[in-house]
Parts: structure tokens; C-alpha cells; sequence
């Protein structure tokens, strides 16, 4: 094996004898700490940190400065993919050290104690590079190992149990698919998968075959984060395990399929949502994360701010007409749906739904799923709850123009309906009913309001971090007027409490239209979208971007964050 570029002495230097050093700790208090350490068992810096007279980056920092070597914030970073699969996971736990790049042919390990000569001398004997240790926090190691979940329990043991020999080629026949699927160190694969995008938060789970890996990502509060990448010998087996547990066809390979799979996780009812498509290097299998718990928000837990909410409450408080909720896939409009649900849910009210597919069970609501094979479409579902007494009817997409009209009919006929469309902001629903066919009379007299919303992520109250942006930011944005002093605002930092992303959690921003009569006439005039916009704004409309500014200036999400979501004028 090469030798180590390490400047590591091969003398096990003292931790105590650093931070005295250093000007960390004076020579009492690291007497003290070690009578402490010898009570308790502990390590030394975790008394340290315990006691408060230092910080784990603070001790980090200065063993690093110590010893010549680098300092590395694993948070601040991200790790290749391929860089993370040259260490064993049984190195990577016992010394608790992380693969962060190569260099050349060196490559550059994170060490929570890069004084541990011993740990050193092990993974050399297993790499076929020079070695350069840099200093880590036990933060960031666990950061990593979180962001990664190959090096969670034992996914990498499960992996390596799946060898080559057992697969036979790389597409095995659907005799041997079958016969490999139940093997159990696949099914276990799968299942920890599972496991851990829910126990993360993930809403979706993405499997995909590149050239000459599988990859597996999660996406996170709207973010993709790329997770675990398994050997290409281990591609057919996932997928076809994925597929027989949602009851899809193993043997049809070159066709988009759908399903479903049912978990039940830390006594949670989870629903999967599988979906697969043929691609270049195999299929690609997305599974949408459906936690019944999540969905079931107030309205007052949407993140209505100021005169958004008061709107809001008068909108779906209406007898009659169509309410459209709008936006692009994954921003939210479901959760929205199921909150105005909940608010009109009572005993004297019939309501009806119909979706594709139904993602969460209301308690007291009839709920149908379209089947087009049996020809139960949205629009034939809508013709039929007509002649099932209905006070309220939600349609879970208006896709056509059948479905459209079919919609407007219930409305001038007294019914509330609540309804989604993919536009990009509330007065282009409007353009999107007539570009269907719709007559824009019709489009008036039913339309009493369009909601169009985004989601952005929630900055960690724990660790955000405050600033002044430059004056010309904070004008260009609406932060500021051009007479006005830059405002404070805050952007994402990283901690324990958000696992060092610096956001947790999700919140809307949204775009209220209400129909009021001098938009009905604009409508019936066939007039743009953005005349429609003018006057709705002028009769009090906040829109995306002023929503989503109000949202930076309280603090709630990051001037970063708005501009990745909302396009800003």
C-alpha cells in the first residue's frame, strides 16, 4: 500500500494538551473536565461541550490547526457519489470517519478524532489511495451519515449480501426475477428504502438506473437529495420487488405502469404511490410518500398571512360557485383541497369527491376514484354525484372540457365545487377554462374565486441568520423603496434541530383572486391575464411575490428561497 501523506505524528497527542494550547480551556477547568471524564466514562470533549467551556467546531478547529491539517464542514458540503463507496460501512461506523473527495490520487477522509493513529493504519490497509485526514465535527459525520443512508444500519451489508453470481445477466428472465424478488436480503433492501425516506420526511422516493449504478434520491422539503447509489447488479431485483409490491405487472417492462403499495411505519398508515416508466438503462420507479397524518392540516395551518386568510375564509364559505386551487405539481393544492374539506365537514352537509387517485380517507366524506377502465372519468363521476344530492363536490382535477362544463353546470345549480387546474398564477385559470372551450359567460357566472399557491421552505427558527441585503437587492425585490433603509432578513444557517440544511419544514404562499364584478365583466370581455391581474390586485389581491416577500420579511423562509420558487418580476 502507498504511504499516508498524513502529517499525522505516530505519537498519540493529548486532546487537553491542544486546547490549553490553543487558549481554549485554562489549565484548572481541563483538570476539572478530566476528573469529570473519569467519573462519567465520557470522552473528553464531549465533557468539555457538555459543561459548556467549549464547542465540538471550536475543538475540531483547533486539532486541526494543531496537527497541520484541514478543518472540512461536512454541512457545507456536498459528498460524490462515488467517492462515498470507498470505505467499507464497518470502517466508516466503528472510527467514525467519512470519504469526503479525491485529490489526485489521495483521498481526503473527515475524522471526528483525526488523532487516532490506529483508525488510520486500518483504512489504509483497505485503500488503494494515499490518505489526507481533515478534521470533522461528530455533527457533521452524523450529517453525513443522515444525508446518505447507504451508511444507515445495515442498507450496505444488504447490498453486498446481493451478489452477481445471483443474478445471473444484467435482465434476468421473469422465471429468475421471481425467484430472486423473495430472496431476503432484497426484500430487505427495499423495506429499509422505505423505512428511511418516511422516517427522513421524504415525500418521494426516486430509483433510478444510470449506466453503471442505481441511484436512489429523496426528495425532501421540495428538494432532491441524492441518498445511496447501489451496484448495477442489484437494478432488476429493486425494481421488480418495488413492483410486486404494488401489484404491478413484473413481465411488462417497456410500458408505464402505476400502483400502489400500504405501509404501516412507527404505528403510521402510510400509502405509496408507485409509479415506473421504461428508460434508456432501465425503468425508473418514483414512489410518492403519502403519511395520512400530513395532509389532515386547518386552514390556519396553510401559512395565510394578514388579509390572506380572511379571504380565504369568506371564499370557501360561499353556497355556491367553483373554487379553483392552482399550481404546479407538488405545490400543494391536495393539502389545500382536504383543508377546505375539513373546514366544511359536518353533519349536515353532503359532500362528495372525486379523485385520481384518492390520496388521504376523510372521515364522513364520500370519497370515489376514477377508474377509466370501467369508464368512471371525472366527467362521468360528476354527472353522477348530480343525482346524489350533493351540498359540496370536489373534483380532483378539471382536465377537459367536458369535465369543465360539467363543473359549471353543478355550480349555477347551487352546488359549492372545489376543483384544481396547472396554471401558473390565479388569473390564468381563467385563460385556461376558455382555452378548454368554455364559454367566458359561463366562466363568470360560476367562478367565485382562484387560489393559486407555491411552496417554499421553512427557515429554522433554531439557527437562521440575520442580515441587511445590499440596497439595490432589497429595491430590486420589493424588500425596500428606493427611499427606504434595507430591512433585516434572514437566511438558512444549519443545525442539529434541521440536520444542518438550514430549513425544516414547508409552508404556502398564495395568490387569492375573488371574482367581483368588475372581473366578471373583464372575463366576459375575453380580456389577458394580465389585465385581470391589474384590476385584481387594485381590488386587493396580494400576489405570489408580495405573499412571498411578506413571508422573507417575517423571518418565515429566506429571500433564496422565494426566488427559487416564485419568478419574480
Amino acid at each position: 500500500m502507498r504511504p499516508s501523506r498524513s502529517p499525522v505524528s505516530r505519537r498519540r497527542v493529548r486532546l487537553g494538551e491542544i486546547l490549553v494550547e490553543a487558549g481554549l480551556l485554562t489549565s484548572a477547568q481541563l483538570e476539572q473536565a478530566l476528573a469529570a471524564q473519569h467519573a462519567s466514562g465520557d470522552r473528553l470533549g464531549k465533557v468539555l461541550v457538555s459543561r459548556g467551556l467549549t464547542t465540538q467546531e471550536a475543538i475540531s478547529k483547533a486539532v486541526a490547526s494543531q496537527m497541520g491539517i484541514e478543518y472540512i464542514h461536512v454541512q457545507a458540503i456536498g459528498i460524490p457519489e462515488e467517492v462515498l463507496t470507498a470505505l467499507p460501512e464497518t470502517l466508516i461506523r466503528r472510527y467514525q470517519v467519512i470519504p469526503l473527495r479525491r485529490e489526485g490520487n489521495a483521498l481526503v477522509v473527515g475524522m471526528v478524532d483525526p488523532l487516532d493513529v490506529v483508525a488510520l493504519d486500518d483504512i489504509r490497509r483497505v485503500v488503494e489511495h494515499d490518505l489526507v485526514p481533515a478534521a470533522i465535527t461528530p455533527e457533521g459525520f452524523q450529517h453525513a451519515v443522515n444525508q446518505y443512508p447507504a451508511l444507515e444500519g445495515t442498507l450496505d451489508q444488504v447490498i453486498q449480501e446481493i451478489r452477481p453470481s445471483d443474478m445471473g445477466e444484467e435482465e434476468p428472465g421473469l422465471d429468475k426475477l421471481r425467484e430472486i424478488v423473495e430472496d431476503a436480503p432484497v426484500v430487505r433492501l427495499v423495506n429499509l428504502m422505505l423505512v428511511q425516506a418516511i422516517r427522513q420526511g421524504a415525500s418521494d422516493v426516486h430509483v433510478e438506473p444510470q449506466e453503471k449504478q442505481l441511484r436512489i434520491r429523496y426528495r425532501i422539503d421540495g428538494t432532491l437529495y441524492s441518498v445511496m447509489t447501489a451496484p448495477k447488479h442489484v437494478q432488476a431485483a429493486t425494481t421488480s420487488r418495488i413492483k410486486i409490491m404494488a401489484n404491478m405487472n413484473i413481465a411488462e417492462r417497456r410500458a408505464p405502469q402505476d400502483g400502489r403499495i400500504e405501509l404501516r411505519v412507527d404505528n403510521r398508515e402510510i400509502d405509496l404511490r408507485v409509479s415506473s416508466i421504461p428508460g434508456v438503462f432501465g425503468e425508473k420507479v418514483v414512489m410518492r410518500i403519502l403519511d395520512k397524518r400530513a395532509a389532515l392540516v386547518g386552514v390556519d395551518k396553510l401559512g395565510l398571512l394578514g388579509p390572506d386568510l380572511p379571504r380565504f375564509e369568506s371564499l370557501v364559505t360561499k353556497p355556491y360557485g367553483i373554487i379553483l386551487i392552482t399550481g404546479p405539481t407538488g405545490s400543494g393544492k391536495t393539502t389545500s383541497l382536504y383543508a377546505i374539506l375539513n373546514r366544511l365537514n359536518k353533519t349536515d352537509v353532503n359532500i362528495i369527491t372525486i379523485e385520481d387517485p384518492v390520496e388521504y380517507q376523510l372521515a364522513g366524506i364520500n370519497q370515489v376514484q376514477i377508474n377509466p377502465k370501467a369508464g368512471l372519468t371525472f366527467a362521468t363521476g360528476l354527472r353522477s354525484f348530480l343525482r346524489q344530492d350533493p351540498d359540496i363536490i370536489m373534483v380532483g382535477e378539471i382536465r377537459d372540457e367536458e369535465t369543465a362544463r360539467i363543473a359549471i353546470h353543478a355550480a349555477l345549480t347551487g352546488h359549492l365545487v372545489l376543483s384544481t387546474l396547472h396554471t401558473n398564477d390565479a388569473p390564468g385559470a381563467v385563460a385556461r377554462l376558455t382555452d378548454m372551450g368554455v364559454e367566458p359567460f359561463l366562466v363568470s357566472s360560476s367562478v367565485i374565486g382562484v387560489v393559486a399557491q407555491r411552496l417554499v421552505r421553512l427557515l429554522c427558527q433554531n439557527c437562521r441568520e440575520a442580515y441587511t441585503p445590499p440596497a439595490e437587492v432589497s429595491v430590486r425585490y420589493g424588500l425596500a423603496g428606493p427611499d427606504d433603509p434595507p430591512p433585516v432578513i434572514y437566511r438558512p444557517k444549519g443545525c442539529d434541530r434541521c440536520n444542518h440544511i438550514g430549513y425544516k419544514g414547508r409552508i404556502g404562499i398564495f395568490e387569492i383572486m375573488m371574482m367581483d364584478d368588475a372581473i366578471r365583466a373583464l372575463v366576459v370581455k375575453e380580456s389577458s391575464a394580465d389585465v385581470l391581474k391589474q384590476s385584481a390586485v387594485a381590488a386587493g389581491m396580494r400576489t405570489l411575490n408580495g405573499d412571498g416577500v411578506a413571508k422573507v420579511l417575517a423571518g418565515v423562509t429566506s429571500l433564496e428561497e422565494l426566488l427559487r420558487v416564485v419568478f419574480v418580476e
